[in-house]
């Protein structure tokens, strides 16, 4: 007969990576990043969002990817019972976007290990940025309106 280890055995042998992701940053703000451990996907992280990832004890390989372009791969040392955590978020100035793209792939996101992790928490919005949102939406629908009736006509 077989001795079958108990569900109990295995969590003690687990640990946790914990990426989460700045709830900041213009640059892929709608997109998600795929989450990578030992070169297979396990998951994506929207913005402001955190992933908890629960794996056998050891070294692990972390890189989040989007597109063509990703992360460093760091190693994760994964302790059984203990959290591993890791901030990400669009690397680079805006201002690099181009070379972001093209010569700087590799370092597209910023990733980097922690102590905590980081608790992602929204700031509302007051009434001068409301404003000036639907001030900015407003601006561009006139102008669409404005192509379209050129074109049209």
């Amino acid at each position: 007969m077989h001795n079958v280890p108990s569900a109990e055995a295995d969590r003690q042998k687990q640990g946790t990576i914990v990426v989460s992701r700045a709830p900041d940053g213009g640059r892929d703000q709608f997109r998600r990043y795929k989450v990578f451990v030992d070169d297979a996907q396990v998951g994506l992280i929207g913005r402001g969002q955190t992933v908890r990832l629960d794996l056998p004890a050891g070294p692990h390989r972390l890189q989040l990817r989007i597109a063509w372009c990703t992360s460093p791969t760091l190693t994760a040392m994964v302790e059984p019972g203990e959290a591993t955590s890791f901030r990400c978020a669009p690397g680079g100035e805006p201002s690099e976007a181009l070379s972001a793209v093209t010569v700087g792939t590799a370092d597209y996101i910023a990733l980097q290990q922690t102590d905590e992790p980081m608790e992602a928490a929204r700031v509302p919005r007051n009434g001068t940025t409301r404003f000036r949102l639907a001030t900015a939406l407003g601006f561009l629908g006139g102008c669409l309106v404005l192509i379209g009736a050129w074109i049209w006509h």
